[in-house]
C-alpha cells in the first residue's frame, strides 16, 4: 500500500505542474469532481422506473433522479435533440451501442479511413457486430472524394455512414454527405461520432451536426468537452430514438451515477460560466498557437490550409531529431503530449496536440507565443534553457480550471456545509498552489 499510495500521490503532485496537451484529455472542474467522492458514486443506477415502472435499486434514488430532471433536459437543449441517452460509459462503448443500434447485424457501413483520421477500433468493433464496413472514399488527407462516395452510394447503399475522426484538423462536414444520402440511398442513417469535438458543438464554437444533416451524433465527454469518462447519442428522430433505446438497455446496465451528476455539473458551468468563450478561445488558441510554432520554423501540419479548425495541431520534430527522445525531455519538463508513429499525410513520428485543456485552465491567446517558444526549443532538438522553471511559471499563472463554479458561487447557491467542506478539499488538490478555487 505504501507504494501505491507514493505513486499516486507524485502523480497528483505532478498533475499541479505540469501542462498536459493531449487531444483525448482534459481537466474536470473542482465541483465536477465532488460526485465521484460522495456516496452517490457507490451506488446502482439503471433508470429501472422507466424500464419497470417502479424503483428496484433505492440508494441512488434520490441522486438518480438529476438525470431526468436536470442532466438530460438540459442535454436536449444544448444539443438540439428531441432525444438524448446519457447511458454510454465511454467513447467506444457510446461507438458500439451506435453501431449496433444503427446499422442490423450483417448490414453495411461506411467509415473514415485511419488514413483520414478515423478510429483504430472502428472496423474491430463493427466486425465484432457482424457489421461490414466500407471505407469512405477521401480526396486528399482531410476531405471526402464526394464524385466517388456518390458512385459508392448507388453501388453499396449502406445502412449506416459513420463519421468518425479522432484524429483530425478539419472536421469533415456533414452537409454534403446528408445531400448525396437524400438523393442517392435514402434510406442510409448518417451518425456523427463527435467525440472530440463535443465541447466545440455544444459551446457553438462548431455547427451542431444535426443542424448540418446527421440524423444522430454524439460521443464521449472528456475530450474539449471538460467532463467525465462518459457518452451521449442524440438525434429528433423517434424511430431511431427506438433503436438505440433497445441496444442500450442490454449494453449497459448501470451507468454510473456518480459520473451522470457529473456530467450534468459539467454542462450546467458551460452555460453558465462562459462556455461560449471557452469553446471560441479553443479554436483561436489552437490556430495562433500552431501558426507561432511555424514562424519558429517547426513543421506543423496543413500551412496552405491555416493549420487547423478545431482543437487540434499536428507538429513534428525538425530532421534528424528523435521524436522518442523529444517527448521523454518534455514528459520530464513537465509537457505531456501524445506522440504518435505517424500522422495522416505525415511521414515519419508526429505530435497529436490539443489546446483544449490549455484552455480550460485559462490560457489565452496572450499565453500561445509563449507555450509555442517552448515547444520550439524542443522540438528542434537544442537546448532549452531553464525549461523546468519557464513551465513551473506558466503553470503558476494558471493555477486551476477556468470556467467554472468557485466557493462563493456555491455559497450564493445555498449549497449545504458538507458539500461546500468536500469542494473546498477537492478544490485544494486540483489547483497549482493547493489553494481553494474562489
Amino acid at each position: 500500500m505504501s507504494a501505491l499510495l507514493h505513486r499516486l500521490g507524485g502523480h497528483e503532485a505532478r498533475a499541479r505542474r505540469s501542462l498536459n496537451f493531449t487531444p483525448s484529455e482534459n481537466v474536470l472542474s473542482p465541483l465536477a469532481r465532488v460526485p465521484l467522492v460522495t456516496d452517490s458514486y457507490s451506488r446502482y443506477f439503471f433508470n429501472h422506473q422507466e424500464l419497470f415502472g417502479e424503483w428496484m435499486f433505492f440508494g441512488g434514488l434520490e441522486a438518480g433522479l438529476i438525470e431526468p430532471e436536470i442532466l438530460r433536459p438540459l442535454l436536449q437543449e444544448m444539443t438540439g435533440a428531441r432525444y438524448v441517452d446519457v447511458r454510454p460509459i465511454s467513447g467506444l462503448n457510446c461507438m458500439t451501442i451506435a453501431m449496433a443500434g444503427l446499422c442490423p447485424n450483417g448490414g453495411t457501413m461506411f467509415t473514415v479511413p485511419e488514413s483520414g483520421g478515423g478510429h483504430m477500433s472502428t472496423t474491430h468493433v463493427a466486425a465484432r457486430l457482424g457489421i461490414r464496413t466500407v471505407p469512405l472514399p477521401m480526396r486528399d488527407t482531410h476531405g471526402l472524394d464526394l464524385e466517388a462516395l456518390e458512385r459508392d452510394l448507388a453501388r453499396h447503399h449502406p445502412d449506416l455512414i459513420y463519421l468518425d475522426q479522432s484524429t483530425q484538423l478539419f472536421p469533415i462536414d456533414p452537409r454534403p454527405v446528408r445531400a448525396l444520402i437524400d438523393a442517392t440511398s435514402p434510406e442510409t442513417v448518417l451518425h456523427v461520432d463527435s467525440s472530440h469535438t463535443n465541447g466545440l458543438i455544444l459551446t457553438g464554437a462548431m455547427t451542431n451536426p444535426l443542424t448540418a444533416g446527421a440524423h444522430t451524433f454524439g460521443g464521449s465527454t472528456h475530450k474539449t468537452l471538460p467532463g467525465p469518462h462518459k457518452g451521449f447519442l442524440a438525434t429528433n428522430d423517434e424511430r431511431l430514438r427506438d433503436r438505440i433505446d433497445a441496444i442500450a438497455y442490454h449494453y449497459v446496465s448501470h451507468h454510473h451515477l456518480g459520473a451522470v451528476i457529473s456530467l450534468a455539473i459539467t454542462l450546467l458551468e458551460l452555460r453558465d460560466c462562459g462556455g461560449e468563450v471557452y469553446g471560441a478561445s479553443i479554436l483561436e488558441n489552437a490556430r495562433q498557437f500552431a501558426e507561432h510554432l511555424s514562424a519558429q520554423g517547426i513543421p506543423v501540419a496543413a500551412p496552405d490550409q491555416g493549420f487547423t479548425r478545431c482543437h487540434q495541431v499536428w507538429a513534428q520534430t525538425v530532421d534528424g531529431v528523435d521524436a522518442g527522445s523529444v517527448a521523454q525531455r518534455m514528459h520530464d519538463s513537465g509537457i505531456l503530449v501524445n506522440r504518435l508513429g505517424g500522422l495522416p499525410g505525415l511521414e515519419g513520428p508526429a505530435f497529436r496536440l490539443s489546446l483544449a485543456e490549455m484552455t480550460r485552465l485559462g490560457a489565452t491567446g496572450d499565453d500561445m507565443k509563449e507555450l509555442a517558444s517552448l515547444f520550439a526549443s524542443f522540438l528542434s532538438g537544442g537546448p532549452v534553457p531553464d525549461h523546468h522553471d519557464r513551465v513551473r511559471d506558466l503553470r503558476r499563472r494558471l493555477p486551476g480550471p477556468a470556467f467554472c463554479y468557485g466557493y462563493e458561487d456555491l455559497v450564493e447557491m445555498g449549497a449545504p456545509p458538507g458539500l461546500l467542506d468536500l469542494f473546498s478539499a477537492v478544490s485544494r488538490s486540483v489547483t497549482h498552489e493547493g489553494e481553494p478555487l474562489r
